[in-house]
């Protein structure tokens, strides 16, 4: 509770309350004051003052550091949990609660401000060394204990303080009496008085030590709306509220100034508040100077990244001038202060507490199988402390009893329900609610078919299904400690319940799962505490819960649950079933389709050492997944032991067992688990394993010799199975062993068997076989084979037909669908059915057709029908039947053969349409002539023709390198009965190209392509020209040849010379049209000439190249070749390689001179005396251990051209050794596409240093290895691309040097394709709703987002069970959409979509419902039943029956207020009864159907009006004197004399008074202010007033008010004097 008084507060500046930002400042410590520490009893005590370093390590938290530094291992104090404000009743016991941490251990003491803390009895000071907290209790409160209390902890480098405000709220009104002496004294002297007053104004000496507020209050404030400081006040415990305004005006004015800078205005400031979406958000309103300005989000001063769209975890919409922050996904972490900043200027603060965030499930209740007569157990884990839960089974609260134990953890976190002997009966769903989520799973109750136990009530099982054991502790554990690690305090346990009664208060749907109809919390009998209310007509009775559970995992219970229990309608179950479905499930005896579940469990296996070992289990699924543990620790594929999968069948082989590989292997999949022992078991010198010596020795043998050998031990690979047989039938039971030469012995209810009458006992290899020849009822029992200690068991079920043909089995499932017996004359032979019906064919006319059946009797004979005629075999149609197949066949399909076609047997039918089809058929003649090209020449036309058959109309377009033709001046298309042309008109080049034609009509489409060619002149020959020499006697150059020929090859090119200054062109001959150089020895030295080139076909002669001018013999040098490289280089020759030049000087290359120069020195010398003829040479001339660097210039007919630039510098040594293997070859990430390595260099001392490295790839079904970088890499990590999803690869990276590569290092197993893997998750925002309301013809289309790894199996379901054809599942990478079309209102219903990969399954569950705008009711009529009341009455609306959430409105007018207002809402009956209704009026009535989509056209009442009979009265006016009430004006109050300082506000007033209203006028120095623009005169009922926003020195002078009527006149003046 903070004391603050405008004496303490006024040196406080804004600089006291740094910014919450530890991104921006470097050091997020602030300091803290010099404390007085408490001993024992309360009592402070001075501390020696030390040099400090002050620092703020959290909000509310004041460190003082006595050091610089800290030595190794030590820190200073501080709070993991702080000591909180708190507010409780008188009487009550008070108890602060702290966690400190620092070493050495700091000593923790506790402080008053005001007062000591001396008394023992009402101060206790408590240390728990089990959870480390120390605690203040003060017992029995009273108002004096209305104080704040600091917590010190301190140790020998520093001192943390925190302080927490005590408010007792003190019951009833109570006056402080003045103690007795004083009221004594002050009655017998009033001088006493005066000293009195004194001793009460002096000071406590306590109160003057300074109180610093915690900025996060002071942050909270200065965002918050006016009326909201008095909550807040309350809840930090601030009392001093005049002292607190003070203070922030101040701030706000600093606050304003800093904002100023970067914005324009800021308003509508909404704090933080989560929506019914879970998602929380703040706005505000901020028009920003420069739209440049960064804005940043903060929570507790720690800086989060945020986008501008629902796809981080933090998101900002701008729409305009309205910033709309959002906080998605909410978790207990997600508590604390948020900010908004402008670049370094805080704009906005809210709070976001830990009550505001709902309760979710960490870990949700899982489904359970248990058998008949076990337990069944399940358990969930919160992510809030919470007691009040709802338990609820099959749509029913469930309460602890005989039948349910509940229970739940000390923390509150994990909740049970334990179903104890469960029965058949107990099979549905259960479902847990908590606060507005809820998490539900099925029951699976499995019965035994133990033959002996019919008839008889099983024994009680001790045993117990379900519930997840160590794991679920481990979750709760983890949770446990992230929420006190979050400072979560005990007090805030009770949010869910406080959340579920506001809702239920407010009346909101999707509030909570109690809501409305006197909803009550004590769900299990009805009665208990009632939570809110509704006005809702339709319900009264204690415990009505709407709005519940529904199937699917974890939902939000209130937005999109079904209804649990209603007193009124149908409704729906938790599964989303109505009442009558349910009496459907219930009379066919199923609940739904059951989950995945083991067929076959684990078996426990020994085997002997070096052996192998294998595990097998098998699902009722193929589709399902699962993954293996030994003892604990999931397993993989590794060498030695493989994981596989056959269908449903799941294998874990080991191929060599040893000791390691004993212990206790499990099996889980989707919460199923079995679970075996593997026991590997070595042979002795006897050859003898463990086992079987222990077996030895109970019998008293001892170990065999040593030349006897024990085979390895029998078990069985193949066991028995439960047989049921007809009586007078066969029946057989076979096993297998794993050895063909063990025998066995069979046994029936425990008694040995042997071969007789009717019975057969035989052996074939390893199989063993019981054959029983004519079962009777003697043959049921259990049977069993032993063979060398093992053994398997079965039942043999003989039953017996009753008069109608039915087995007992089948009579029962009669009995169980409500039909009776058949009576015993009536013999009726099993029904005949379709094994396969017929299906839709689609044939192509001219064709053959079939339509083929499948009965279940060969025996019976059937009719074939065609749109209800007869059918029989004739021309073209075939009628005939292979065993119990039945086939009709349509020789040669034509128009007539469409239709629809039936064939009935027995009362039975099938059905199918048979389609005849007539595509556009395209002739092989025409087809092959179409193909082949066609030339014509440039100028001339083109004609195309494409003659078909088939149905029309047709479709025909006309195609040109895949661009369509349409009708132009030059293109003309022509369309006749049965044919196609394509004109082309004065072809072009361009029109040339792949011709192709596209025939559609309604059964299909043919095309056809060919290509067209267009010869032209070919284009010239192409520049520039290259000159290869120029020298005094020769000059030869090269072109390049024409871009386009002209659709004909270029025979030869003609070459023409003309000298420069003369007029003729000399004709130097032709070359052929494969060569593009030509030379020439007909030039003078020095002199110029030009060439024109000319490239000359079939189809004409090309425009010529004219080349430009080139001299004969004048100098040009070569270019510079490229810096030479070297080849290879030891200490006695280093071997060089350059290329030539670009530019040869216009003259062949003579040679190539090469130099070296040695590091550090600047003289160049030469390799060679000669010129070097090749492009490769060997310089030998160096010394062993030096640096060379090269340089080569090239030679021409003009001389030695510049040289090259210098390659790098060499040494003259031998060849380096190739690297070492590379270390610490890892994989850093992965996608499905591809894979991040990283490695260590190698060791040196495995050889020299590696320049880079290469990486290789091997896939799992390749060979060879697979290099990724063409060059050597010098960094150490890379990235591989381009793999196959989830492909299998092999990876190791070679390092290189100049000496070559080194050995590899390869991974240690494969890696997959694919990224990390992540357990399916949900990726819902504002945008994704749970409920949809769809007009009926309109589209259905749900978007939902998802991220998972792998790639999940994505499966709809509609109402529990798969999706109709109408619905369209498209599923692309992350996300999965449900389309339909054209909706109906029997697309109705919960949708639930299910993602499941290998790491777990989400659902997510839509309730989609379409509907129609209502048709409005039938006529109302009025009635009067009860005085001063109408009762309006109605025919339903037609839509009633279609539609449950249909409802009505009464609209009500009278004739006295002809405006229409609502009577009533939610209607859900026929009638209503208004009531109010008064005599002499006339009422009128309305009636609305009303739905999710709307309102309907109202239904008019008639009028209803009940006469009033008017009684006649008189009233005797009395006569009354009329006074005067007219005055003069007359000044009430006058002017007072104004002192302002310049610059500052003055406001004038005065009062008048006078009658007929005077008019007042102001004047300043005799001149009339009232048009001034300066000056803000007001009359408000006789308070006249003139405000002056800024006063000057011109405002000097007097001011005279003048008030005039028609009575008299009244002056009042003033003077203003203003200020320097």
């Amino acid at each position: 509770m903070y004391q603050i008084t405008p004496e303490n507060c006024s040196h406080l500046r804004a600089s006291q309350f740094p910014k919450m930002k530890t991104s921006k400042i470097t050091n997020g410590t602030a300091s803290g004051q010099g404390p007085t520490h408490s001993n024992s009893t309360g009592q402070g005590s001075p501390v020696k003052k030390r040099d400090a370093i002050k620092r703020r390590s959290k909000t509310g938290v004041i460190i003082t550091q006595f050091t610089e530094e800290l030595p190794d291992g030590c820190s200073f104090p501080d709070f993991e949990r702080k000591p909180i404000a708190l507010t409780i009743q008188e009487g009550k016991t008070a108890t602060f609660k702290a966690i400190v941490k620092g070493n050495p251990k700091p000593e923790v003491t506790w402080k008053r401000v005001k007062g000591t803390m001396d008394d023992p009895n009402k101060f206790k000071m408590i240390y728990d060394k089990f959870t480390d907290e120390h605690a203040l209790q003060v017992i029995k409160l009273t108002g004096q204990e209305a104080d704040n209390y600091k917590c010190y902890a301190t140790n020998d480098y520093g001192e943390a303080v925190c302080t927490a405000g005590l408010i007792v709220i003190e019951i009833g009104f109570k006056k402080k009496s003045m103690p007795q002496e004083e009221n004594e004294a002050t009655r017998k002297d009033p001088t006493e008085f005066r000293k009195l007053l004194r001793k009460r104004v002096s000071k406590d000496p306590e109160a003057k030590e300074e109180k610093v507020m915690d900025e996060k209050v002071w942050e909270i404030l200065l965002s918050s709306d006016k009326k909201d400081y008095e909550r807040i006040c309350i809840e930090y415990g601030i009392t001093d509220f005049r002292g607190m305004l003070k203070r922030l005006n101040e701030m706000k004015m600093e606050r304003e100034e800093e904002q100023a800078k970067f914005i324009d205005a800021l308003s509508n400031l909404k704090p933080i508040a989560v929506n019914k979406e879970g998602i929380a958000e703040f706005e505000l309103d901020l028009e920003l100077k420069d739209s440049n300005s960064r804005i940043f989000l903060y929570k507790d001063g720690v800086m989060i990244p945020f986008n501008k769209e629902m796809v981080m975890k933090h998101s900002l919409k701008q729409t305009g001038k309205k910033y709309t922050f959002s906080i998605k996904d909410l978790l207990p972490e997600d508590a604390g202060l948020y900010q908004v900043d402008v670049e370094d200027t805080t704009i906005f603060s809210t709070d976001l507490t830990f009550k505001a965030i709902p309760i979710n499930f960490i870990c949700p209740i899982k489904e359970v199988k248990a058998q008949e007569r076990e337990d069944a157990l399940f358990e969930c884990v919160l992510s809030h402390p919470s007691a009040s839960v709802v338990w609820m089974g099959k749509n029913k609260p469930i309460q602890s009893s005989e039948k349910y134990e509940i229970t739940m953890s000390e923390d509150k976190l994990i909740h049970r329900l334990l179903v104890k002997d469960v029965m058949p009966v107990d099979k549905g769903i259960y479902a847990i609610v908590a606060g507005i989520r809820s998490s539900s799973a099925w029951l699976m109750v499995e019965s035994t078919d133990d033959p002996s136990t019919r008839g008889k009530k099983k024994a009680r099982k001790t045993t117990r299904a379900g519930g997840s054991g160590d794991l679920i502790e481990s979750i709760a554990q983890e949770q446990a400690e992230k929420l006190k690690h979050l400072g979560f305090k005990p007090e805030d346990e009770g949010v869910a319940e406080d959340r579920a009664e506001a809702g239920a208060r407010a009346g909101d749907v999707t509030g909570g799962v109690i809501n409305g109809m006197g909803g009550q919390r004590g769900l299990g009998d009805g009665q208990g505490e009632p939570v809110g209310k509704s006005d809702d007509h339709s319900g009264s009775g204690p415990g009505k819960v709407e709005n519940g559970p529904r199937q699917g995992g974890t939902g939000d219970a209130g937005a999109s649950g079904q209804r649990i229990d209603s007193g009124l309608g149908s409704g729906q179950d938790i599964r989303g079933l109505t009442d009558d479905q349910n009496r459907k499930n219930k009379s066919a005896g199923g609940l739904g389709e059951p989950a995945v579940h083991f067929t076959s469990g684990l078996s426990d296996v020994h085997a002997q050492k070096g052996h192998a070992a294998e595990l097998v289990c098998k699902l009722n699924s193929d589709q399902s997944k699962g993954v293996w543990f030994k003892d604990g620790q999931k397993l993989s594929s590794r060498d030695g032991l493989t994981i596989s999968k056959e269908g449903a069948c799941h294998k874990l082989t080991i191929a060599k067992a040893d000791k390691s590989s004993s212990g206790k292997y499990r099996f889980e999949a989707e919460g199923h688990k079995t679970e075996a022992h593997v026991i590997v078991e070595e042979q002795d010198s006897s050859g003898l394993t463990d086992d079987q010596n222990r077996k030895n020795r109970r019998a008293g043998r001892g170990p065999l010799t040593e030349d006897t050998i024990v085979e390895p031990a029998v078990h069985f690979t193949s066991g028995l199975s439960d047989v049921h047989a007809q009586k007078g039938h066969a029946a057989e039971l076979v096993c297998k062993l794993n050895s063909d030469q063990s025998e066995g012995v069979w046994f029936k209810d425990g008694q040995t068997l042997s071969s007789r009458d009717g019975l057969t006992i035989s052996k074939e290899g390893a199989c063993h076989d019981l054959t029983i020849s004519k079962a009777d009822e003697s043959s049921s029992g259990k049977y069993r084979f032993e063979a060398e200690g093992c053994k398997t068991e079965a039942h043999v079920i003989v039953e017996e037909q009753d008069s109608s043909g039915l087995t007992d089995d089948q009579n029962r499932k009669n009995r169980r669908a409500g039909r009776g017996p058949l009576t015993e004359d009536t013999i009726v032979e099993p029904a005949v059915h379709f094994t396969s019906g017929l299906s839709d064919v689609h044939a192509q006319k001219g064709h053959a057709a079939e339509l083929v059946c499948k009965l279940n009797s060969d025996q019976s004979e059937g009719v074939w029908f065609k749109d209800g005629e007869k059918l029989s075999s004739r021309d073209g149609l075939t009628i005939s039947k292979e065993g119990a197949c039945h086939k009709l066949t349509i020789a040669k399909a034509d128009e007539s053969s469409s239709g629809k076609y039936r064939f009935e047997a027995e009362g039975r039918k099938t059905e199918a349409h048979v389609i005849v089809e007539d595509p556009p058929v395209l002739s092989k003649e025409d087809i092959e002539y179409f193909s082949k090209p066609i030339a014509v020449k440039a100028g001339q036309n083109a004609e195309l023709k494409m003659p078909f058959e088939g149905r029309p109309p047709f479709k025909v377009s006309w195609f040109r390198d895949g661009e369509e033709l349409l009708d132009d001046k030059n293109v003309k298309v022509e369309m006749g009965p049965n044919h196609s042309r394509l004109l082309l008109t004065k072809c072009k080049r361009k029109n040339g190209g792949e011709i192709k034609v596209k025939i559609k009509n309604d059964n299909g489409t043919v095309e056809a392509m060919t290509n067209l060619v267009v010869l032209d002149k070919p284009s010239p020959p192409q520049g520039p020209v290259e000159v290869l020499e120029s020298s005094p006697t020769c000059i030869e150059f090269k072109w390049r040849p024409p871009r386009d020929d002209g659709g004909a090859p270029v025979l030869k090119y003609s070459l023409e010379r003309q000298q420069v200054g003369r007029n003729t062109w000399t004709k130097l001959g032709e070359v052929p049209g494969n060569t593009h150089s030509f030379a020439t020895n007909q030039v003078e030295h020095g002199r110029k000439y030009c060439f024109r080139i000319q490239a000359l076909t079939a189809e004409g002669a090309s425009e010529v190249l004219e080349t430009d001018e080139i001299t004969a013999g004048m100098k040009a040098y070569p270019s510079p070749p490229a810096p030479p490289k070297v080849v290879s280089a030891t200490s006695k020759c280093i071997t060089l390689s350059w290329s030539a030049p670009h530019n040869t000087g216009g003259s062949r290359i003579a040679g190539y001179i090469v130099e070296k120069r040695k590091k550090g020195s600047n003289i160049w010398s030469r390799v060679s005396d000669e010129p070097i003829q090749e492009r490769k040479f060997a310089v030998k001339d160096i010394v062993e251990g030096q640096q060379f660097e090269f340089r080569v210039s090239a030679i021409n007919v003009s001389g030695a051209g510049e040289p090259s630039v210098p390659s790098d510098f060499i040494f003259a040594r031998d060849p380096m050794k190739p690297p070492g293997k590379i270390q610490n070859l890892k994989v850093t990430d992965s996608s499905y596409t591809t894979l991040s390595l990283s490695w260590a260099k190698p060791n040196e001392d495995e050889g020299d240093a590696a320049k880079g490295y290469y990486v290789e790839i091997k896939s799992a079904d390749s060979l060879h290895w697979r290099r990724c970088n063409a060059a050597p890499i010098g960094l150490n990590s890379y990235t591989i691309k381009g793999l196959k999803s989830m492909g299998m690869y092999f990876i190791r990276v070679v390092a290189a040097n100049d000496g070559g590569e080194g050995e590899p290092q390869e991974l240690q197993s494969h890696i997959l394709a694919m990224p990390p893997p992540v357990r399916p998750r949900f990726l819902t925002d504002a945008s994704v709703k749970s409920f949809m309301v769809v007009k009926a013809g309109n589209t259905v289309r749900a978007n939902i987002n998802f991220e998972s790894s792998p790639i999940p199996d994505v499966t709809w379901l509609k109402d529990g069970i798969p999706v109709s054809k109408r619905a369209t599942i498209t599923n692309a990478d992350g996300m999965s959409q449900l389309l339909i079309p054209s909706s109906e209102r029997t697309d109705t219903g919960l949708y639930t979509v299910t993602i499941k990969n290998l790491f777990g399954q989400e659902s997510f569950s839509i309730e989609i419902r379409v509907t129609d705008e209502p048709k409005p009711p039938g006529p109302a009529q009025l009635e009067e039943n009860v005085p001063g009341t109408v009762t309006v009455s109605w025919v339903p609306s037609p839509d009633e029956k279609l539609d449950s959430r249909l409802h009505y409105m009464v609209m009500k007018r009278d004739s006295i207020k002809m405006s229409w207002h609502t009577a009533a809402d939610h209607i859900f009956n026929n009638k209503f009864t208004a009531v109010n209704i008064m005599s002499g009026r006339r009422y009128f009535f309305r009636v609305y159907a009303k739905n999710d989509m709307g309102l309907s056209a109202p239904s008019e009442s008639p009028a209803w009006e009940i006469c009033k009979k008017k009684e006649t009265f008189s009233v005797r006016m009395p006569t009354y004197k009329q006074n005067d009430l007219r005055q003069a004006p007359a000044f009430i109050v006058p002017l007072k004399t104004h002192f302002v300082p310049h610059g500052y506000e003055c406001y004038m007033s005065c009062a008048v008074k006078g009658s007929p209203k005077p008019y007042v006028t102001w004047y300043r120095n005799n001149i009339s202010l009232n048009q001034n623009a300066n000056y803000l005169v007001s009359n408000v009922h006789g308070v006249c007033s003139m405000h002056i926003m800024g006063v000057s020195a011109e405002d000097n002078g007097e001011y005279v008010v003048v008030a005039e009527n028609a009575l008299g006149r009244a002056v009042c003046s003033t003077r203003l004097t203003v200020r320097e």
